[in-house]
Formats: structure tokens, sequence, C-alpha cells
């Protein structure tokens, strides 16, 4: 084979072996850039989860039963709460959303119109609410702050006192 030609052979494939390395890396950018995106959203879906904590053990004794309830855009969960009639009992409220949300800034309210009670809860926070002994019945409870306000199902919950 003539050297001209040998060397335009050699020329090309020296050429197929960078267009390949070339798309290895592209690959592999790709393949990490893929990753970290994906590692970040997995965080962002988690992070509301963190707000969830174990009842403190310690206030449980003082307080009768410890109920939580998150509050957040979604709504209410659980949307319901049963207690006991006769008995005090504490719930935990959490809001797990970020002040960026256009609607309220994140805020969340817990109101019950029936015991006069007006908790508003910041972004990112929990506060707890003691009640006392409450007759049998049910008490509504809502969050008029945003979603729609108590007008959306979702905004909206009960705690059942039996008797």
């Amino acid at each position: 084979m003539p050297k001209h030609i040998s060397r335009i052979v050699q020329e090309r494939r020296d050429e197929v072996r960078r267009d390949a390395l070339y798309r290895r890396l592209k690959i592999g950018a790709f393949t990490l850039v893929t990753l970290a995106v994906l590692g970040v959203s997995v965080f962002l879906a988690v992070s509301p989860l963190r707000a969830l904590r174990a009842p403190d053990q310690g206030t449980a004794g003082q307080t009768g039963e410890i109920r939580q309830i998150v509050v957040s855009m979604a709504g209410f969960d659980p949307p319901s709460v049963r207690v006991p009639a006769g008995r005090p009992f504490s719930i935990r409220l959490i809001n797990p959303d970020s002040q960026f949300h256009t609607d309220g800034g994140g805020w969340h309210q817990f109101h019950i119109d029936a015991l006069n009670l007006d908790v508003r809860i910041p972004p990112k926070s929990e506060r707890s609410q003691t009640f006392a002994r409450l007759a049998p019945g049910k008490y509504e409870f809502y969050c008029d702050v945003c979603c729609g306000g108590k007008e959306n199902p979702s905004m909206r919950g009960v705690i059942e006192v039996t008797g």
C-alpha cells in the first residue's frame, strides 16, 4: 500500500478513535448531570418529610395524647383526629412548606370557630396546641390563609371528641 494511502487510513482511524472518545465523554457528562438532577429532585421531594418527627415523650405525660397534623399546600394530613372526651391532648401542627409559595407565602392556619382558636404556622416550622378536657362532639378546623381557603375541602378537617 502506498505511503500516502496508509497515512490517510491512519488519520481516519485516529479520527474514529477521537469521535468514540468524545462520544463516551458526552455520555458520561450527561449521566453525571442526570444523576445530579435526580439527586436534587429526591432531596426536594423528601425535605418536607424531614419536618415530621416523633412526639416528644417528655411532653406526652403532661398534656395527655399528642396528635400530629401536617398542614401544607395539599391540605391537612390527616384531615380528622379522634380523641377521648374528658382528657387533655395536644396537637402538633407541622408546616413543611417554604416561604416561596406564592399563595399565602407558605403560612398556614389552624382555626376552630367553636373554640375561638386561631393558630398561625409560619413556613418550615411547627406549633403545638394543647386542649383541656373538651366536651364530646365534632370541632371543625380549617385554613383560610391559602389554597382556596376554608372553601377548599382539603383545607378543612375535624377533631372528633368521643364520649
